[in-house]
């Protein structure tokens, strides 16, 4: 009950923000800490040294019962840690936002978003798991398309078209799912815990081979193209370009949650419907996603474009670990495996918050995206150059921070089953390496560029911002058992 009423507390606020005029940006900053508060406090008191991976609360109340429909919300280990996530993140993209054009349809848009997310993460019912998932695409539709930059009407449409195909087939998947159990069992149900039962799956008389495989087609489509993976990513680099800076900081966070949620939170508990064939399709294009993505990254000129694709190829760790994990017969293996993939979404999504908030000061500051228009800004701008750095080793993997935790289990977990091929994705790692700090020493460090004339440092307030998303990367990378753990007993509960 307590999760239901903050998602309505949360329903109302979004919907509050369109109304609040000028004191809708400060409206929707309190909002966004308030409910970040509330699930904190939630998932303390009801997974701090939780020792199982189920349903701490499942709640189920009738909509359409005739038709098998009923609003249900539950709350796991991956649940919880991913809440906290779009938090985090919503919250962040909301601080950073201090534009004058940034009017209350703005603000309101963004808690909107966040809205959606939290709908896909809390429904138990595939219904409104589908709801909630479109929910999010429409707002950030009109984020870019309204609030974009360059070329954003062509952006904010392929954004929403190439994304909304992916959902099409999600939708697909679901209603052959529903189709084949009435027919199965004469009874009408969209609860995800009815119609993901690899009993029923697996029975080739209950549900045929060949719409069990489009089944699990539809889903890995519509989930990879929201991680994205190649050959899926090319709405990517530009709706992350063209939008505006707090859009982007949910995109990189909040779009590759949903591909992981999906991977880990819908299909992981049927993992044994899902042929040893598929996994290591999926295996394959995790690494081509890591290398491809590692190199388009280092040769872009353009420093956000540059992380959009970085945050491609982080995310490919992500399909690695699910596909891999599955595979691996050696449980403790298995649960780093996977475990460390979950990690990787939240460490990633919080990465990308700060090193594109970190962007975008830099940028109202200096005017200049391109790397080599930089040049030497730390003399100038001391704060805003040492959380950049601080942002570029964290998204590279430096030990002690938040996203080595991750790529350390993923790497150490799927060597006994990928052999070989580990050595791809150790160049990757490599080359990942090489483009953050390269671009470090060249924009950051090293003679100034004195055409940027007198530039300005980050003040009190952002300081504030960037030094506690900060923290929590260290402490993660530090302590990552407040995150792992949680994840490490929802993995162990399901294999």
């Amino acid at each position: 009950m307590f999760m239901l009423a903050i998602f309505i507390v949360l329903i109302l606020l979004s919907f509050a923000t369109f109304f609040m005029g000028t004191r809708a940006g400060v409206f929707a900053k309190s909002s966004a800490a308030l409910v970040l508060i509330l699930t904190v406090v939630y998932a303390f008191l009801n997974f701090s040294g939780a020792g199982a991976g189920g349903f701490t609360s499942e709640s189920t109340y009738a909509f359409a019962s005739g038709i098998g429909i009923y609003f249900s919300i539950g709350v796991d280990g991956l649940t919880v840690s991913l809440l906290i996530l779009s938090t985090v993140i919503s919250l962040i993209a909301l601080l950073i936002a201090n534009r004058k054009e940034y009017t209350a349809s703005f603000y309101g848009l963004m808690l909107l978003t966040e809205t959606g997310l939290f709908g896909i993460l809390l429904s138990r019912d595939f219904l409104f798991f589908y709801i909630f998932w479109e929910i999010v695409l429409v707002p950030m539709y009109f984020i870019i398309g309204r609030f974009g930059g360059e070329r954003k009407d062509t952006v904010s449409l392929k954004f929403f078209v190439y994304t909304h195909i992916g959902s099409v087939f999600i939708l697909l998947s679901i209603l052959t799912l529903f189709s084949y159990y009435y027919s199965y069992s004469g009874v009408f149900t969209l609860q995800m815990g009815t119609l993901l039962n690899s009993a029923f799956i697996n029975n080739s008389g209950y549900l045929p081979l060949f719409w069990k495989d489009f089944m699990l087609f539809g889903f890995l489509l519509g989930f990879l193209v929201k991680l994205p993976s190649f050959p899926l990513h090319s709405w990517l680099p530009d709706s992350y370009t063209t939008a505006p800076y707090p859009a982007t900081v949910m995109l990189a966070g909040g779009l590759s949650l949903m591909g992981g949620y999906g991977l880990f939170g819908i299909l992981l508990p049927i993992y044994s419907t899902i042929n040893g064939a598929v996994l290591w399709v999926l295996i394959a294009l995790g690494i081509i996603s890591l290398l491809y993505f590692a190199f388009t990254a280092m040769f872009q000129m353009n420093m956000k474009r540059m992380m959009a694709y970085a945050s491609a190829s982080a995310m490919g760790f992500v399909t690695i670990s699910f596909a891999a994990g599955i595979l691996d017969s050696t449980p403790s293996i298995r649960s780093i495996e996977l475990s460390g993939g979950i990690f990787q979404i939240v460490a990633h999504g919080i990465i990308m918050a700060l090193i594109f908030s970190v962007l975008y000061f830099i940028t109202e500051n200096t005017g200049k995206e391109n790397i080599y228009q930089m040049g030497g800004v730390h003399r100038e701008m001391p704060w805003l150059s040492s959380f950049l750095l601080a942002g570029f080793l964290a998204s590279l993997g430096l030990p002690g921070l938040a996203g080595f935790i991750g790529e350390f289990s993923i790497v150490v977990g799927m060597f006994q089953t990928v052999g070989w091929l580990i050595f791809f994705v150790i160049l990757a790692m490599i080359v990942t390496a090489s483009y953050h700090i390269w671009t470090a020493q060249r924009s950051l460090y090293g003679a100034y560029n004195e055409n940027l004339g007198k530039i300005k440092d980050a003040s009190r307030s952002e300081i504030a911002i960037l030094a506690s998303v900060t923290l929590v990367i260290f402490v993660l990378g530090v302590y990552p058992n407040l995150i792992f753990g949680i994840i490490s007993a929802y993995v162990g509960g399901i294999i």
